[in-house]
């Protein structure tokens, strides 16, 4: 519940008026050394008083610190951090005491003796009032962390009006706030301890260089945790909280040597250090280890990764029913989200793009790929050959060429021939085989629209004449020669005998769209046959990866798992698959496919040293080219064009975009044993049944309960290994690692054993 305009207490000029002198009064009354709960005051000169300061709000709702939510690779390494507020929260026993002592001399000398209020404070404070001073001074510790909360929780909230009541410090209003804190803070020591107040404080004050809390402070100035600061360090990051500007160690590190000396003296004075250690500690070179800021995306491991996983969080409503709520959650929340990347894939995939074709060639041709799991929809790797700049130029672009539009910005490249799997698969699903033969019209030849069937799906040209890309090929052909070839004729007559209604709605349940997200082949009869629409190499490669699944296809996702700062995983990254095609069919499309890598085939510059299959892609004069294809275990979409203007790029699918396939590819498979494809079976059940293998999914990051959930949906019984495994990338009690390992194969019914995490600190 957010806070009442005006902190709650002013409801009208009168009512703020009645709050001044209660106000004034009850701070008179305090200064002369009443430490004794307000309602107690006697006496009917104070009794009005009394009600009034009693009728005052004594708690208040605020929301949980602004901190760092962390973005993480598959292997727990940090892409990057993601915040309004840099901050991460820690526990008392995670601050070293020194900083907790020197913050205490510096800014609370009585904070273990009163309760809340400090009157002697006060009593200064009505001194300078007096003289014709604005400022009121004499906030106790509590008092400030009070003031602290409610700032933050109006500005998360949107509401600076608030923010700015609970900093007022001139005139009615600042009085006004000061009586209402100081209620807020003598309630807040009756429900909270010392501890859990100094704790609060130490993870809510601002240190400067946009430090926010102690640990954070600690990291920005000395490369260290806030469990390990020493003495000197503890007294100059305590010495910021009052003004960090005036005592800026980074840019006045005189001022900052100064203000630590007042620390130590006060520390010295109350009795928490020795003079011995005040002298050493005085004497110590300031010793700044400064790190740099690298806030959300732009400074991230890989930016186009990063804004891919923020946007695709930002659609989930896992994390909020509205966008202003997942975005708070994302830059607020201090979530750990695990992803699917392989960060040396996603290196890797971005470096050959970038060595085939250089980032500011003159030409400005692009290229850009996508690595995805088949059966899981984990996306592995993503790349293009440009550096992420928000402003552009040669080489450089913002957009991400690899994803759909509202992840990316992108609007897709028109994907050729590779659109022609969906006609083989349309074909094979009413009841064509391989060796099915039909005619191949000569190059240009008019085919009436009508013949197409598409009234009924919307497509309506009055007539078709395509020509082939790569020579003239015409005549009887089969189904396979016709793939193989890639025969532009031949799909165009396939498309009159199968209709291109039916080959719309295989393009629509195996994932396929534009990268606006629209239905695929809204374009017209070329945009279905020949791929004349647009669509982005992510979501052609999880189309792709259907078949190597065995007819499941599964939406491409980038998160593996949400855990959020109390431990809790959020519902998202589950996978999301469906049924699109029959095994049989999946498995005669596959059979089909492979002769595209083979000798005589467009795409044999594709062909790796284990079973794969595939098919190259050119659009109208070779402005786009594509290689899509699968392995039994990985899939992957390379695109090669013109981002910027519809230029030829003299090249076809198999000239340059089928050889960074197989090096991406190659380099995928590493470690991973070649497999032959095979006919899958339609469910876990069935696979048991014949007592075959399965992949098993990878769930490492989740909960306990989560990953057992995923895990025997698919097939596999579990058990819980007895000993835990520090691990500073996955939180505590989340799963470590599994045996066997995720994306590998074993026996459907056998068991995966989940060892889980005892947390540790990240490096």
């Amino acid at each position: 519940m957010r806070m009442n305009r005006r902190q709650g207490d002013a409801t009208s000029v009168a009512r703020l008026l009645a709050a001044f002198v209660a106000a004034s009064t009850v701070l008179g009354l305090l200064a002369a050394g009443i430490f004794m709960p307000v309602a107690g005051l006697a006496g009917m000169s104070t009794k009005s008083v009394v009600t009034a300061f009693d009728a005052l709000p004594a708690q208040f709702t605020s929301s949980p610190l602004a901190q760092q939510s962390r973005i993480l690779a598959s292997d727990g390494s940090v892409i990057a951090t993601l915040y309004k507020e840099n901050r991460l929260v820690v526990p008392l026993d995670q601050i070293s005491e020194d900083m907790q002592k020197a913050q205490v001399a510096i800014e609370d000398r009585r904070f273990y003796e009163h309760g809340g209020i400090d009157g002697k404070g006060i009593l200064r404070s009505i001194a300078a009032a007096a003289r014709g001073g604005d400022k009121q001074g004499a906030s106790t510790l509590t008092q400030q962390y009070v003031k602290q909360l409610l700032v933050t929780t109006a500005r998360q909230n949107g509401d600076e009006e608030a923010a700015e009541a609970a900093q007022a410090r001139a005139g009615i209003a600042g009085y006004v706030r000061k009586i209402q804190e100081m209620k807020y803070a003598i309630s807040m020591e009756q429900r909270r301890s010392k501890d859990q107040i100094l704790e609060g404080y130490l993870n809510i004050v601002y240190y400067g260089a946009a430090a926010y809390g102690v640990e954070a402070a600690a990291h920005r100035y000395y490369n260290t945790s806030a469990a390990k600061l020493t003495l000197p360090q503890a007294a100059m990051i305590a010495g910021l909280a009052q003004n960090p500007s005036t005592a800026d160690p980074i840019n006045n590190p005189k001022r900052a040597i100064a203000r630590r000396a007042a620390v130590l003296e006060a520390m010295h004075d109350q009795g928490y250090i020795s003079l011995a250690r005040m002298k050493r500690a005085r004497n110590a070179p300031l010793g700044l280890d400064t790190q740099p800021l690298k806030p959300s995306c732009p400074s991230a491991t890989d930016p186009y990764v990063c804004y891919y996983v923020v946007n695709w969080l930002l659609d989930q409503p896992a994390l909020g029913k509205t966008q202003q709520e997942r975005e708070k959650q994302l830059f607020y929340g201090g979530l750990n989200i695990r992803t699917t990347f392989d960060p040396e894939l996603t290196k890797y995939t971005t470096k050959v793009l970038a060595a085939r074709v250089p980032p500011a060639n003159a030409a400005r041709r692009g290229a850009a790929a996508a690595v995805v799991e088949p059966g899981t929809g984990r996306v592995l790797a993503i790349g293009q050959n440009t550096t992420w700049d928000l402003v552009g130029g040669p080489g450089k672009t913002s957009v991400n060429w690899s994803v759909d539009q509202k992840y990316g910005a992108s609007g897709g490249f028109q994907i050729g021939s590779t659109a022609k799997v969906y006609g083989v698969v349309t074909a094979l699903e009413q009841g064509m085989t391989a060796n099915s033969s039909f005619y191949a019209p000569p190059d240009g030849t008019h085919i009436s629209g009508k013949r197409f069937g598409g009234e009924k799906c919307g497509v309506i040209d009055r007539y078709f004449a395509p020509y082939n890309a790569e020579g003239e090929e015409h005549g009887m052909t089969t189904l396979r020669e016709a793939t193989v070839k890639s025969i532009n004729t031949a799909f165009a007559q396939l498309a009159t005998k199968v209709g291109i209604c039916a080959e719309r709605e295989t393009m629509k349940k195996m994932g396929l769209t534009r990268a606006d997200g629209k239905d695929y082949g809204v374009g017209g009869i070329a945009a279905t046959v020949l791929g004349a629409d647009n669509a982005s190499p992510l979501t052609l490669a999880a189309s792709y990866a259907t078949l190597a699944a065995g007819g499941v296809y599964c939406e491409p996702r980038p998160v593996e798992s949400v855990i959020a700062f109390d431990g809790t995983e959020l519902p998202v990254g589950e996978n999301k698959c469906r049924r699109a095609v029959e095994p049989k069919v999946a498995y005669d499309t596959t059979k089909i496919l492979t002769g595209v890598l083979r000798e005589g085939g467009t795409g044999r510059k594709a062909a790796l040293d284990r079973p794969a299959a595939g098919k190259t892609g050119t659009a109208d004069n070779s402005t786009e080219t594509w290689f899509a294809g699968y392995t039994p275990q990985l899939a992957s979409a390379v695109w090669y064009g013109t981002p910027y203007t519809q230029r030829s790029v003299h090249a076809y699918g198999g000239t340059v975009a089928a050889p960074l396939w197989r090096q991406i590819m190659s380099s995928a498979s590493k470690g991973m044993k070649p497999q032959e494809f095979r006919r899958l079976d339609s469910s876990p059940e069935e696979a048991k049944k014949h007592g075959r293998q399965m992949t098993v999914p990878d769930v490492v990051g989740r909960s306990r309960e989560s990953a057992t959930k995923i895990l025997e949906e698919a097939g596999f019984t579990v058990e819980v290994a007895d000993k835990q495994e520090s691990s500073a990338a996955v939180a505590p009690g989340a799963v470590a690692k599994t045996s066997p390992a995720g994306a590998g194969q074993a026996q459907v019914g056998s068991t995966v054993t989940l060892t889980l995490s005892a947390g540790g600190r990240a490096q």
